[in-house]
Protein backbone atom coordinates (compact mmCIF):
# COMPACT_ATOMS: atom_id res chain seq x y z
CA UNK A 1 0.00 0.00 0.00
CA UNK A 2 1.42 3.52 -0.86
CA UNK A 3 2.01 5.59 2.23
CA UNK A 4 0.10 9.20 2.25
CA UNK A 5 2.38 11.86 1.52
CA UNK A 6 2.37 15.77 3.23
CA UNK A 7 4.26 18.39 3.10
CA UNK A 8 4.47 18.91 6.71
CA UNK A 9 3.27 16.42 9.24
CA UNK A 10 2.99 18.01 12.59
CA UNK A 11 2.88 15.74 15.82
CA UNK A 12 0.62 17.30 18.66
CA UNK A 13 -2.55 19.42 18.72
CA UNK A 14 -1.87 21.68 21.38
CA UNK A 15 -0.97 24.81 21.53
CA UNK A 16 2.39 24.85 19.39
CA UNK A 17 0.93 22.14 16.76
CA UNK A 18 -2.56 23.80 16.27
CA UNK A 19 -0.89 27.11 15.71
CA UNK A 20 1.95 25.58 12.97
CA UNK A 21 -0.58 23.17 11.55
CA UNK A 22 -3.02 26.46 10.80
CA UNK A 23 -0.64 28.42 9.29
CA UNK A 24 0.80 26.19 7.04
CA UNK A 25 -2.48 25.27 5.58
CA UNK A 26 -3.05 29.15 5.36
CA UNK A 27 -0.24 29.29 2.89
CA UNK A 28 -1.18 25.89 1.00
CA UNK A 29 0.76 23.64 2.57
CA UNK A 30 -0.54 19.87 2.49
CA UNK A 31 -0.63 19.32 6.23
CA UNK A 32 -1.82 16.12 8.63
CA UNK A 33 -2.07 16.93 12.31
CA UNK A 34 -1.51 14.00 14.44
CA UNK A 35 -3.15 13.67 18.04
CA UNK A 36 -3.49 10.97 20.37
CA UNK A 37 -6.38 12.58 22.10
CA UNK A 38 -9.71 13.37 20.80
CA UNK A 39 -9.94 16.29 20.58
CA UNK A 40 -7.63 19.13 19.72
CA UNK A 41 -6.03 21.27 22.44
CA UNK A 42 -3.89 19.60 24.23
CA UNK A 43 -3.45 19.88 28.33
CA UNK A 44 -3.75 23.41 28.28
CA UNK A 45 -6.76 23.53 25.80
CA UNK A 46 -8.05 20.18 26.76
CA UNK A 47 -11.80 20.21 26.05
CA UNK A 48 -12.00 23.60 25.16
CA UNK A 49 -15.23 23.86 22.80
CA UNK A 50 -17.07 21.76 25.21
CA UNK A 51 -16.27 23.52 28.30
CA UNK A 52 -17.21 27.27 26.20
CA UNK A 53 -20.76 25.67 25.63
CA UNK A 54 -21.13 24.75 29.12
CA UNK A 55 -20.13 27.98 30.82
CA UNK A 56 -17.82 26.94 32.60
CA UNK A 57 -15.80 30.50 34.19
CA UNK A 58 -14.17 28.33 37.00
CA UNK A 59 -11.51 26.93 34.37
CA UNK A 60 -10.33 30.99 34.44
CA UNK A 61 -9.77 33.42 31.41
CA UNK A 62 -6.17 31.73 30.19
CA UNK A 63 -8.18 28.48 29.65
CA UNK A 64 -10.25 30.33 27.52
CA UNK A 65 -8.00 32.32 25.77
CA UNK A 66 -6.72 29.48 23.46
CA UNK A 67 -10.69 29.54 21.97
CA UNK A 68 -9.87 31.48 18.75
CA UNK A 69 -7.25 29.02 18.05
CA UNK A 70 -9.66 26.34 18.63
CA UNK A 71 -12.20 27.65 16.64
CA UNK A 72 -10.14 28.20 13.89
CA UNK A 73 -9.96 24.46 13.20
CA UNK A 74 -13.48 23.77 12.09
CA UNK A 75 -12.40 25.75 8.96
CA UNK A 76 -9.25 23.27 8.80
CA UNK A 77 -8.18 22.69 5.09
CA UNK A 78 -5.17 19.56 6.06
CA UNK A 79 -6.13 16.29 7.35
CA UNK A 80 -6.74 15.90 11.38
CA UNK A 81 -6.67 13.02 12.66
CA UNK A 82 -7.52 12.19 16.29
CA UNK A 83 -6.75 9.23 18.55
CA UNK A 84 -3.79 8.60 16.58
CA UNK A 85 -0.93 7.36 18.12
CA UNK A 86 2.75 8.23 16.84
CA UNK A 87 5.31 5.39 17.75
CA UNK A 88 7.75 6.13 15.32
CA UNK A 89 9.96 8.14 13.47
CA UNK A 90 12.47 6.41 11.17
CA UNK A 91 15.83 7.24 9.63
CA UNK A 92 14.16 8.64 6.18
CA UNK A 93 11.83 10.27 8.36
CA UNK A 94 8.57 8.07 7.73
CA UNK A 95 6.36 8.42 10.35
CA UNK A 96 4.06 4.96 11.98
CA UNK A 97 1.18 5.32 13.46
CA UNK A 98 -1.62 3.74 15.04
CA UNK A 99 -5.46 4.38 14.71
CA UNK A 100 -8.32 2.56 14.77
CA UNK A 101 -6.27 -0.20 16.40
CA UNK A 102 -4.56 -0.10 12.34
CA UNK A 103 -0.72 0.94 12.24
CA UNK A 104 0.44 2.75 9.02
CA UNK A 105 3.03 4.54 7.43
CA UNK A 106 3.12 8.06 6.58
CA UNK A 107 5.70 10.54 4.94
CA UNK A 108 6.49 14.31 5.00
CA UNK A 109 8.72 16.95 4.05
CA UNK A 110 9.41 18.33 7.20
CA UNK A 111 8.00 17.04 10.92
CA UNK A 112 6.98 19.10 13.59
CA UNK A 113 7.19 17.68 16.77
CA UNK A 114 4.78 19.48 19.32
CA UNK A 115 4.41 16.47 22.13
CA UNK A 116 4.38 19.28 24.91
CA UNK A 117 5.09 18.56 28.65
CA UNK A 118 5.23 16.12 30.77
CA UNK A 119 5.00 16.23 35.15
CA UNK A 120 8.25 16.05 37.05
CA UNK A 121 7.74 12.88 39.55
CA UNK A 122 7.44 13.58 42.92
CA UNK A 123 8.79 10.33 45.17
CA UNK A 124 7.93 10.89 48.25
CA UNK A 125 7.00 7.72 50.57
CA UNK A 126 3.63 6.56 49.35
CA UNK A 127 2.88 8.24 45.85
CA UNK A 128 2.16 4.99 43.62
CA UNK A 129 -1.01 4.16 46.12
CA UNK A 130 -4.46 4.74 44.91
CA UNK A 131 -5.97 8.23 45.88
CA UNK A 132 -2.69 9.72 45.03
CA UNK A 133 -2.16 10.98 41.47
CA UNK A 134 -0.63 14.39 39.70
CA UNK A 135 -1.63 17.73 40.10
CA UNK A 136 -1.98 17.65 36.10
CA UNK A 137 -4.15 14.24 36.21
CA UNK A 138 -6.47 16.16 38.85
CA UNK A 139 -6.81 19.25 36.65
CA UNK A 140 -7.83 16.93 33.76
CA UNK A 141 -10.88 14.97 35.07
CA UNK A 142 -11.84 18.67 36.27
CA UNK A 143 -11.89 19.90 32.42
CA UNK A 144 -13.10 16.35 30.67
CA UNK A 145 -15.65 15.25 33.30
CA UNK A 146 -15.84 17.94 35.46
CA UNK A 147 -15.10 15.74 38.31
CA UNK A 148 -13.10 16.89 41.13
CA UNK A 149 -12.14 15.66 44.70
CA UNK A 150 -13.62 17.37 47.81
CA UNK A 151 -11.18 17.72 50.25
CA UNK A 152 -8.08 16.76 48.72
CA UNK A 153 -4.70 17.54 50.15
CA UNK A 154 -2.46 19.56 47.26
CA UNK A 155 1.27 18.97 47.85
CA UNK A 156 4.13 21.24 45.47
CA UNK A 157 4.87 24.26 44.23
CA UNK A 158 4.65 25.86 40.67
CA UNK A 159 2.24 28.12 38.70
CA UNK A 160 -0.09 24.81 37.65
CA UNK A 161 -0.08 23.49 41.27
CA UNK A 162 -2.00 27.25 42.07
CA UNK A 163 -3.51 26.88 39.40
CA UNK A 164 -5.56 23.87 39.58
CA UNK A 165 -6.01 24.91 43.08
CA UNK A 166 -7.41 27.62 42.47
CA UNK A 167 -9.85 26.25 39.74
CA UNK A 168 -10.65 23.99 42.44
CA UNK A 169 -12.02 26.52 44.98
CA UNK A 170 -13.90 28.22 41.90
CA UNK A 171 -15.58 25.09 41.25
CA UNK A 172 -17.05 25.20 44.65
CA UNK A 173 -14.58 21.89 45.56
CA UNK A 174 -13.17 22.93 49.36
CA UNK A 175 -9.61 21.54 49.68
CA UNK A 176 -8.70 20.21 52.50
CA UNK A 177 -4.75 21.63 52.94
CA UNK A 178 -1.99 23.01 50.48
CA UNK A 179 1.78 21.94 51.59
CA UNK A 180 3.95 24.45 49.26
CA UNK A 181 7.51 23.08 49.39
CA UNK A 182 9.14 26.17 48.16
CA UNK A 183 11.98 26.83 50.49
CA UNK A 184 12.95 30.16 51.24
CA UNK A 185 16.86 29.69 50.04
CA UNK A 186 14.42 29.44 46.37
CA UNK A 187 12.76 32.80 47.26
CA UNK A 188 16.23 34.33 48.11
CA UNK A 189 18.21 33.16 44.61
CA UNK A 190 15.43 34.55 42.47
CA UNK A 191 16.17 38.51 43.73
CA UNK A 192 17.77 39.52 40.99
CA UNK A 193 15.40 37.57 38.35
CA UNK A 194 12.66 39.61 39.65
CA UNK A 195 12.73 42.48 37.25
CA UNK A 196 11.83 40.14 34.48
CA UNK A 197 8.63 39.07 35.43
CA UNK A 198 7.50 42.69 34.46
CA UNK A 199 7.75 41.45 31.01
CA UNK A 200 4.65 39.71 31.93
CA UNK A 201 2.22 41.42 34.57
CA UNK A 202 -1.00 39.43 33.62
CA UNK A 203 1.09 35.81 34.62
CA UNK A 204 2.42 37.92 37.55
CA UNK A 205 -0.80 38.92 38.39
CA UNK A 206 -3.06 36.11 38.28
CA UNK A 207 -0.34 34.32 40.05
CA UNK A 208 -0.85 36.95 42.78
CA UNK A 209 -4.99 36.13 42.62
CA UNK A 210 -4.19 32.56 43.22
CA UNK A 211 -2.11 32.23 45.96
CA UNK A 212 -4.18 35.37 47.56
CA UNK A 213 -7.49 32.89 47.61
CA UNK A 214 -5.91 29.81 48.28
CA UNK A 215 -4.09 31.61 51.52
CA UNK A 216 -7.61 33.08 52.32
CA UNK A 217 -9.75 29.32 51.83
CA UNK A 218 -7.28 26.94 52.39
CA UNK A 219 -4.96 25.82 55.30
CA UNK A 220 -1.74 26.81 53.46
CA UNK A 221 1.76 25.39 55.15
CA UNK A 222 4.67 26.51 53.64
CA UNK A 223 8.49 25.88 53.38
CA UNK A 224 7.58 22.35 53.48
CA UNK A 225 10.58 20.02 53.71
CA UNK A 226 9.13 16.13 54.14
CA UNK A 227 6.22 14.64 53.48
CA UNK A 228 5.26 10.95 54.03
CA UNK A 229 1.74 9.89 52.40
CA UNK A 230 -0.62 7.70 54.98
CA UNK A 231 -2.40 4.13 54.13
CA UNK A 232 -1.88 0.99 53.15
CA UNK A 233 -4.33 -0.32 50.43
CA UNK A 234 -5.25 3.37 49.49
CA UNK A 235 -4.15 6.80 51.01
CA UNK A 236 -5.94 7.58 53.73
CA UNK A 237 -4.17 11.00 54.85
CA UNK A 238 -0.55 13.10 55.14
CA UNK A 239 2.28 13.54 57.53
CA UNK A 240 4.39 16.57 56.99
CA UNK A 241 7.63 18.72 58.20
CA UNK A 242 8.61 22.09 57.68
CA UNK A 243 11.95 23.53 57.53
CA UNK A 244 11.95 24.75 60.64
CA UNK A 245 11.43 21.60 62.51
CA UNK A 246 7.06 21.92 62.45
CA UNK A 247 5.13 19.07 61.96
CA UNK A 248 1.64 17.92 61.26
CA UNK A 249 -0.91 15.83 59.64
CA UNK A 250 -3.89 15.93 57.77
CA UNK A 251 -6.36 12.88 56.62
CA UNK A 252 -8.10 12.68 52.85
CA UNK A 253 -8.30 10.02 50.69
CA UNK A 254 -6.90 12.34 47.94
CA UNK A 255 -3.27 13.48 47.80
CA UNK A 256 -2.52 15.65 44.35
CA UNK A 257 1.56 15.74 44.01
CA UNK A 258 3.27 18.51 41.47
CA UNK A 259 6.86 20.09 41.80
CA UNK A 260 7.12 21.66 37.58
CA UNK A 261 6.79 20.31 34.49
CA UNK A 262 9.69 18.80 31.86
CA UNK A 263 10.02 18.40 27.96
CA UNK A 264 8.08 15.34 26.91
CA UNK A 265 11.48 13.88 25.09
CA UNK A 266 10.91 10.03 24.88
CA UNK A 267 10.13 10.61 20.78
CA UNK A 268 12.90 13.56 19.90
CA UNK A 269 15.42 11.22 21.68
CA UNK A 270 14.15 8.11 20.23
CA UNK A 271 14.09 9.65 16.65
CA UNK A 272 18.30 10.33 17.26
CA UNK A 273 17.68 14.05 17.92
CA UNK A 274 20.75 15.77 19.65
CA UNK A 275 19.57 17.10 23.32
CA UNK A 276 21.07 19.07 26.04
CA UNK A 277 21.05 18.85 29.54
CA UNK A 278 19.59 22.37 31.10
CA UNK A 279 21.32 23.10 34.21
CA UNK A 280 18.83 26.14 35.06
CA UNK A 281 15.44 23.80 34.50
CA UNK A 282 17.07 20.24 35.36
CA UNK A 283 15.88 18.93 32.50
CA UNK A 284 17.00 17.17 29.41
CA UNK A 285 15.93 19.52 25.92
CA UNK A 286 16.68 18.76 22.46
CA UNK A 287 18.70 21.04 20.36
CA UNK A 288 17.11 23.91 18.40
CA UNK A 289 17.88 26.77 16.18
CA UNK A 290 15.78 29.85 16.92
CA UNK A 291 12.77 28.73 14.57
CA UNK A 292 12.59 24.78 16.15
CA UNK A 293 15.04 23.08 13.73
CA UNK A 294 16.72 20.27 15.49
CA UNK A 295 19.62 18.21 14.54
CA UNK A 296 17.96 16.71 11.71
CA UNK A 297 17.22 20.30 9.39
CA UNK A 298 13.83 18.32 8.27
CA UNK A 299 12.59 17.73 11.88
CA UNK A 300 11.30 21.01 13.71
CA UNK A 301 10.51 20.70 17.48
CA UNK A 302 8.25 23.43 18.64
CA UNK A 303 6.27 24.33 22.36
CA UNK A 304 7.03 23.07 25.57
CA UNK A 305 8.30 19.62 24.02
CA UNK A 306 11.66 21.82 22.98
CA UNK A 307 11.77 23.73 26.43
CA UNK A 308 9.37 24.77 28.82
CA UNK A 309 7.55 27.90 27.92
CA UNK A 310 3.86 28.24 28.34
CA UNK A 311 1.03 28.29 26.04
CA UNK A 312 1.48 31.79 24.97
CA UNK A 313 5.35 31.25 23.69
CA UNK A 314 4.39 27.50 22.72
CA UNK A 315 2.20 29.24 20.18
CA UNK A 316 4.35 31.53 18.88
CA UNK A 317 7.27 29.11 18.57
CA UNK A 318 4.34 26.75 16.26
CA UNK A 319 3.67 29.60 13.60
CA UNK A 320 7.96 30.93 13.55
CA UNK A 321 8.50 26.92 12.81
CA UNK A 322 5.49 26.99 10.15
CA UNK A 323 6.67 30.02 8.28
CA UNK A 324 9.86 29.02 8.34
CA UNK A 325 9.15 25.51 6.72
CA UNK A 326 6.78 27.54 4.29
CA UNK A 327 9.86 29.47 3.35
CA UNK A 328 11.70 26.70 2.36
CA UNK A 329 9.22 24.83 0.25
CA UNK A 330 7.18 27.37 -1.21
CA UNK A 331 9.37 30.64 -1.23
CA UNK A 332 7.24 32.31 -4.07
CA UNK A 333 4.64 32.84 -0.69
CA UNK A 334 6.88 35.89 0.38
CA UNK A 335 6.78 34.66 3.45
CA UNK A 336 10.54 35.02 5.01
CA UNK A 337 12.20 33.08 8.05
CA UNK A 338 11.13 34.66 11.08
CA UNK A 339 14.47 35.58 12.41
CA UNK A 340 14.18 39.84 12.41
CA UNK A 341 14.65 41.62 15.22
CA UNK A 342 11.06 42.00 16.01
CA UNK A 343 10.48 38.12 16.18
CA UNK A 344 13.42 37.34 18.69
CA UNK A 345 11.88 39.92 20.76
CA UNK A 346 8.70 38.32 20.63
CA UNK A 347 10.11 34.89 21.61
CA UNK A 348 12.09 36.95 24.40
CA UNK A 349 9.08 38.48 26.24
CA UNK A 350 6.91 35.54 25.68
CA UNK A 351 9.50 33.28 27.73
CA UNK A 352 11.01 36.10 30.09
CA UNK A 353 9.81 35.14 33.19
CA UNK A 354 11.11 31.56 32.93
CA UNK A 355 14.79 31.97 34.58
CA UNK A 356 12.55 33.41 37.40
CA UNK A 357 9.75 30.65 37.66
CA UNK A 358 12.97 27.99 36.82
CA UNK A 359 14.71 28.95 40.12
CA UNK A 360 11.95 29.70 42.05
CA UNK A 361 10.12 26.60 41.80
CA UNK A 362 13.22 23.92 40.99
CA UNK A 363 12.36 21.25 43.34
CA UNK A 364 14.98 21.00 46.35
CA UNK A 365 17.15 17.93 46.16
CA UNK A 366 15.26 15.94 48.56
CA UNK A 367 11.80 16.19 47.07
CA UNK A 368 13.31 15.30 43.80
CA UNK A 369 14.88 11.94 44.86
CA UNK A 370 13.25 9.36 46.79
CA UNK A 371 14.50 9.40 50.75
CA UNK A 372 13.62 6.09 52.12
CA UNK A 373 14.74 2.70 50.92
CA UNK A 374 10.92 1.42 50.54
CA UNK A 375 9.87 4.07 48.38
CA UNK A 376 8.69 3.33 44.38
CA UNK A 377 11.52 5.09 41.94
CA UNK A 378 10.26 2.64 38.99
CA UNK A 379 6.46 2.47 38.97
CA UNK A 380 6.39 -0.27 36.21
CA UNK A 381 8.91 -2.21 37.42
CA UNK A 382 8.38 -1.57 40.71
CA UNK A 383 11.59 -0.86 41.42
CA UNK A 384 12.54 0.65 44.75
CA UNK A 385 15.10 2.95 45.65
CA UNK A 386 17.15 0.05 47.79
CA UNK A 387 16.97 -1.93 44.59
CA UNK A 388 18.73 0.86 42.63
CA UNK A 389 21.39 1.55 45.22
CA UNK A 390 22.10 -2.10 45.48
CA UNK A 391 22.93 -2.22 41.51
CA UNK A 392 24.94 1.07 42.34
CA UNK A 393 27.10 -0.81 44.57
CA UNK A 394 27.85 -3.03 42.29
CA UNK A 395 29.60 -0.53 40.13
CA UNK A 396 26.61 0.38 38.21
CA UNK A 397 27.73 3.55 36.12
CA UNK A 398 25.08 4.70 34.08
CA UNK A 399 21.13 4.49 33.19
CA UNK A 400 21.47 2.05 30.49
CA UNK A 401 23.82 -0.44 32.17
CA UNK A 402 20.92 -0.10 34.73
CA UNK A 403 18.47 -2.27 33.34
CA UNK A 404 20.29 -5.01 33.32
CA UNK A 405 20.82 -5.16 37.04
CA UNK A 406 16.89 -4.12 38.01
CA UNK A 407 14.69 -3.41 34.92
CA UNK A 408 14.62 0.57 35.94
CA UNK A 409 13.20 1.91 33.01
CA UNK A 410 12.33 -1.12 31.51
CA UNK A 411 8.18 -0.76 32.00
CA UNK A 412 5.21 0.71 29.44
CA UNK A 413 6.11 4.04 30.01
CA UNK A 414 9.70 3.96 28.65
CA UNK A 415 11.19 5.86 31.64
CA UNK A 416 8.77 8.82 31.54
CA UNK A 417 8.27 8.34 35.28
CA UNK A 418 11.52 7.24 36.62
CA UNK A 419 14.39 8.09 34.27
CA UNK A 420 15.19 11.57 35.75
CA UNK A 421 15.15 9.97 39.07
CA UNK A 422 17.37 7.27 37.93
CA UNK A 423 19.66 9.62 36.42
CA UNK A 424 19.98 11.73 39.40
CA UNK A 425 20.46 9.22 41.59
CA UNK A 426 23.37 7.42 39.58
CA UNK A 427 24.90 11.32 39.50
CA UNK A 428 24.84 11.57 42.88
CA UNK A 429 26.38 8.33 43.83
CA UNK A 430 29.23 9.14 41.73
CA UNK A 431 29.42 12.43 42.37
CA UNK A 432 29.26 13.35 38.38
CA UNK A 433 27.73 15.93 36.29
CA UNK A 434 23.61 14.83 34.97
CA UNK A 435 25.01 15.48 31.61
CA UNK A 436 28.47 13.06 31.87
CA UNK A 437 25.95 10.72 33.56
CA UNK A 438 23.67 10.67 30.18
CA UNK A 439 19.71 9.48 30.16
CA UNK A 440 17.91 5.69 28.69
CA UNK A 441 18.76 5.09 25.37
CA UNK A 442 15.49 5.10 23.97
CA UNK A 443 13.94 3.13 21.38
CA UNK A 444 10.30 2.62 19.36
CA UNK A 445 8.10 2.09 19.61
CA UNK A 446 7.90 5.13 22.05
CA UNK A 447 4.03 3.73 23.17
CA UNK A 448 3.09 0.70 23.54
CA UNK A 449 1.51 -1.68 20.93
CA UNK A 450 -0.48 -4.67 20.64
CA UNK A 451 0.58 -7.48 18.58
CA UNK A 452 -2.00 -7.20 16.10
CA UNK A 453 -1.71 -3.28 16.01
CA UNK A 454 1.94 -4.44 14.53
CA UNK A 455 0.69 -7.17 12.32
CA UNK A 456 -1.60 -5.12 10.62
CA UNK A 457 1.08 -2.81 9.04
CA UNK A 458 1.05 -3.25 5.42
CA UNK A 459 4.01 -2.91 3.30
CA UNK A 460 7.55 -2.56 4.47
CA UNK A 461 8.19 -2.82 7.76
CA UNK A 462 9.96 0.71 9.95
CA UNK A 463 13.48 -0.09 10.68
Amino acid sequence: MQKRHFHLAVIGAGPAGLSAALAATKAGLEVILLDDQPDVGGQVYRQLTRNCKMKQPYLGQSYFSGRNMVDEMQHFSGVYAPRTTVWQITAERDIAIVVDGKAEMLSADYILIATGAIERPMPVTGWTMPGVMSVGGAQTLLKTSALGAENAVFVGSGPLLYLTIWQYLQAGLPVRAVLDITRPAQWRSVIAYAPLTLFQPKLLISGWKWLREIRRQCAFIPHVSSVDIIGTAHATGIRYETEHGAKGEFTSDHIFLHQGVMPNINLTMATGLHHRWNDHAHYWQPVVDQNGQSSDPHIYVAGDGGGIGGAAAAALAGTNAARAIIAKLKPETGISLPGGLLSQLCRWRAKAIRPFLDRLYLPPADMRLPQRDDTVVCRCENVRKADIDAALSNAVTGPNQLKAFCRAGMGRCQGRSCGIMVQEMIAAHHKQSLSQTGYYRLRPPVKPLTLAELASLNGPWPV
